[in-house]
């Protein structure tokens, strides 16, 4: 998991009028530090319309996370992380981070994929 923090939305719920989430919704300390989930390189880090700032990491055997709701971006694209490594952070009061993971392109629910 890129952050610590209290699931709002979890995978594949839907809230009034929006459609079934493809990821997970988070809500953090404000500033908290957001991180890399697993090994990758940096695809694309920057604002994004309707999500704020975010980051996409490419990982091996065809995942990608996309981490959204940063208020500070703190890699570049290009950048080859290690998993843990900073990513950026989260703006003040009680900020929501948006998290996805896909394989091949297609939303796979993170839970399954946290050991105990």
């Amino acid at each position: 998991m890129p952050a610590a923090g209290r699931l709002v939305v979890g995978f594949g719920e839907s809230r009034p009028g929006q459609a079934a989430s493809r990821g997970l919704s988070i809500m953090l300390a404000g500033g908290a530090q957001v991180v890399a989930p697993a090994a990758g390189r940096v695809a694309f880090a920057g604002p994004y319309k309707g999500y704020g700032l975010i980051v996409i990491v490419e990982h091996a055997g065809g995942w990608t996370s996309l981490v959204t709701g940063l208020a500070d971006i703190d890699c570049r694209v290009g950048d080859n992380l290690v998993g843990g490594a900073p990513l950026g952070r989260m703006g003040p009061g009680r900020p929501i981070l948006g998290f996805e993971l896909r394989r091949g392109g297609q939303p796979v629910n993170p839970l399954d994929f946290i050991r105990p």
